[in-house]
């Protein structure tokens, strides 16, 4: 008798430092899994994953469970727009981890003003950076006007005098482009735009773009477009004699798909990089190999890290929030609330070797990015870390 009132003090000794109750905590992830733009969709694979990996190795988060919903956007504006609200009005989700530059931009006064979620966005158009307007979005990197300005900067110090912008005609293509002139930014480097050539993203030829640029000769081209699309840049721009060595690309274009697709043809390509690559002897990786131990990873690529890296964000603000609670889930608009409220909060966040510390003050985890070129048939590193001051 004495043994069991001991027992039943133990329980519930145990019991008092247990979370009020055990909940579910929805997060919404939706990215590009059929459709254009799949080459880079580890991203979207990767934030479902680490959730999922700490639902099973800690148990979730103060006893409750992570709830990762990935949908489909499938890259089309009105598609993302229907999957925000479902993931929002319906599940309920506490983040919502999104997708492209077009769908951010249609979304970004009702996750501001209507919804006020927590938005990790996949584009890093400088549009939606804004922590007095747009106090819900946060960026993980260098926004791609920032890598506008950190490749230039880079071809500049190399000779370069002249450029081109070349880019699909969707608002990821001429959006930062449209932003990077306006600014002024090539004048201010003291570099001479000599054409912002747009072309259609879908079409399987770019032969006569390739020709335009063949025409002009800038000492480099900037792409601001993903793998899909620049695996045919560089393909027609062997055939009529542009090296490959003349292009300079932001960070949806670091895929040794290209490596592995193009060959000879992309010897000299440029890219810049934000975070890690898959492999890299690096902390994070050891998690994901963990987790890949009893999983299917659908992307061994830098994308797949990167989403990674955002499922440890959702996590860590996701964690602060608990903690300051007790335990207890507050109500959805509170949850909401509080979580964008930790996020700023981050300072030198260590994401294991995905990226650089991340501090969010400003709505944007860091601004830093390297240049990598191809040669001998792989990515190797031509600069330092760069930060846009």
């Amino acid at each position: 008798m004495k043994k069991m009132s001991s027992l039943i003090l133990f329980c519930l000794f145990a019991i008092s430092f247990l979370p009020a109750f055990a909940g579910e905590i929805p997060v919404g992830i939706y990215g590009t899994l059929t459709g254009t733009d799949t080459d880079v969709n580890g991203m979207s694979y990767g934030p479902r994953d680490y959730l999922t990996y700490v639902n099973e190795k800690f148990g979730g988060v103060m006893g409750h469970k992570y709830v990762p919903i990935l949908l489909d956007g499938k890259n089309q504006i009105p598609e993302e727009v229907k999957v925000f609200k479902r993931l929002v009005d319906v599940d309920n989700v506490v983040v919502v981890n999104g997708w492209s530059t077009g769908g951010t931009k249609a979304l970004r006064d009702q996750i501001n003003t209507l919804v006020k979620v927590p938005f990790q966005g996949q584009s890093l158009i400088k549009d939606v950076l804004d922590p007095e307007k747009y106090p819900f979005i946060f960026l993980l990197g260098p926004t791609y006007e920032d890598q506008v300005i950190i490749g230039m900067n880079w071809a500049k110090q190399k000779g370069a005098k002249t450029f081109a912008f070349l880019h699909a005609d969707v608002e990821y293509g001429r959006g930062p482009v449209r932003n990077a002139i306006e600014e002024k930014i090539p004048e201010k480097l003291n570099l001479k735009v000599l054409a912002d050539i747009e072309y259609p993203g879908a079409s399987p030829d770019l032969t006569s773009y390739l020709l335009r640029i063949n025409e002009l000769n800038p000492d480099y081209v900037y792409i601001q477009d993903s793998v899909n699309n620049t695996l045919k840049i560089l393909r027609d721009a062997a055939k009529v004699g542009v090296p490959a060595s003349k292009f300079i690309s932001n960070c949806y274009n670091f895929s040794h798909l290209i490596t592995e697709t193009a060959g000879k043809d992309a010897e000299g390509f440029k890219a810049l990089q934000i975070n890690a690559d898959w492999g890299e002897d690096i902390p994070i990786m050891k998690e994901i190999k963990e987790f890949g131990k009893t999983h299917k990873i659908a992307k061994e690529d830098t994308y797949y890290v990167k989403g990674w890296v955002q499922g440890k964000i959702i996590h860590e603000t996701v964690s602060r929030v608990l903690k300051s609670t007790g335990g207890k889930i507050p109500e959805i608009s509170e949850f909401r609330q509080r979580v964008r409220d930790e996020w700023v909060k981050l300072d030198k966040f260590d994401t294991g070797g995905g990226t650089p510390p991340l501090s969010y003050k400003n709505n944007q985890g860091h601004s830093m990015a390297r240049i990598l070129e191809i040669k001998g048939g792989k990515y190797v590193p031509i600069s330092d870390w760069i930060k846009n001051d």
